[in-house]
């Protein structure tokens, strides 16, 4: 009996270590300020342990003797919480020098909370009692103000963003993957609007048909097919079809090049000079990654690769990144997010955010081709039927891509 009690503690203890992985990864994706919360939780009590507390109090100790301005005591504790909490003015309409101070008044209470996070892990364990749940509070006003600051002042990353000679801004590298593609269900968006209209025109008599409950002579469509997802296009641009009349205007317009290479057909757009996106249609998948600089462009609507072999040629997440501004000890560096490094060091990191960026843009443009499948059996549609509805897909994808990598102010590029 004792050695089933210890098997079944062993077993308890590995399933709540699983759940407690799963979860933190779950609210990890859904929900990073749930996370972010939690992680201080746990720092926190951590904290209150003395042989945790003892070990980075004698290490901010050291840092603090070389700097005579830092105070790790309860007295410096409080001065800090008290700037922390201070109200911030609300400014007056119109008023520019209200705005200033209170811009300030929020900078100075995130400086406080910075210094309040260093000063609290400065303090012994016993200290900490004294202040419960510090970190949370800290990072509460500094998400606060930095939200607040942003929406009250975005007018000026407007002002000093960079833009070419016609006063577009320059699309960078790190849009690829900070401008997020949101597909967006334009049926749900009008049935939605349609329903608003109808209940306006609802009245107490016609509020009991509306609200009655579905038979079997409902012809919707089964949950299971609205949510089917495509992997393959079926017909668009598969080994040995040629693109319809409808397609090459269409691609002009969105300035993306058609590419043959034997059977395989696929097609690029480029980003400036930051980025360009492949799209492949046997299976659907998008690439991003950073333009090759070496390569030699072309302007024509199809181009033809011969020199390469059959077959998809999927770029290297390193491509366009090994070629780098070179310094006077012949080592390559790349820039982003306005940090200059070594290629060794940036390279990986960028090539990664670059995986992520393509995993979202392959999510969204199958979820473009699901649309054409949903609800519909491949006995009912021709392949010149099913054509036309995946040319539109793959029109909506590059609509949503060039909205988003151009902030909207994409202007199709005409005859």
């Amino acid at each position: 009996l004792n050695h089933d009690m210890t098997f079944l503690t062993q077993l308890k203890a590995s399933l709540d270590t699983i759940v407690d992985t799963v979860r933190s990864h779950v609210v990890k994706v859904e929900d990073a300020n749930l996370f972010l919360e939690e992680q201080l939780d746990s720092a926190d009590k951590k904290l209150l342990n003395s042989k945790n507390s003892n070990i980075l109090r004698k290490a901010l100790q050291d840092a603090a003797d070389a700097d005579n301005n830092t105070q790790l005591t309860t007295d410096q504790m409080k001065i800090l919480t008290d700037l922390m909490n201070v109200p911030t003015p609300i400014p007056r309409r119109n008023q520019n020098a209200d705005q200033v101070r209170a811009a300030l008044s929020r900078i100075e209470k995130m400086h406080a909370s910075t210094q309040a996070i260093l000063t609290y892990c400065g303090l012994t364990a016993e200290e900490k009692t004294s202040f419960p749940g510090s970190l949370k509070k800290c990072s509460a006003i500094l998400k606060e103000n930095l939200l607040a600051l942003g929406k009250d002042h975005s007018y000026l990353f407007e002002d000093v963003e960079e833009k070419d000679e016609d006063g577009n801004p320059i699309i960078k590298l790190e849009d690829a993957w900070n401008k997020h593609l949101q597909y967006v269900d334009e049926t749900v968006v009008q049935s939605a609007a349609a329903v608003e209209e109808d209940d306006d025109d609802i009245t107490a008599e016609d509020e009991p048909a509306n609200k009655r409950q579905k038979t079997d002579e409902d012809t919707s469509t089964p949950p299971a097919e609205t949510n089917r997802m495509v992997i393959s296009a079926r017909v668009l641009l598969t080994p040995g079809r040629k693109p319809i009349s409808k397609l090459i205007p269409e691609l002009k317009k969105k300035s993306a090049v058609l590419i043959k290479n034997g059977t395989v057909s696929s097609i690029r757009m480029e980003f400036g000079t930051a980025f360009e996106m492949t799209i492949y249609f046997k299976p659907l998948l998008v690439t991003i990654r950073a333009t090759n600089k070496e390569a030699t462009a072309t302007a024509t609507p199809i181009r033809d690769i011969t020199a390469l072999s059959g077959g998809i040629q999927w770029p290297s997440l390193h491509q366009g990144l090994n070629a780098g501004e070179t310094t006077d000890d012949n080592t390559s560096h790349v820039s982003v997010l306005g940090v200059t490094g070594t290629r060794a060091t940036l390279a990986p990191i960028i090539a990664k955010q670059l995986e992520y960026a393509s995993a979202q843009a392959t999510h969204v443009l199958r979820k473009c081709f699901a649309a054409t499948v949903n609800g519909k059996t491949s006995s009912s549609e021709s392949n010149f039927g099913i054509e036309i509805a995946e040319t539109s897909a793959l029109i909506k994808f590059m609509k949503i891509v060039r909205s988003t990598y151009h902030n909207g102010k994409w202007v199709e590029v005409e005859d």
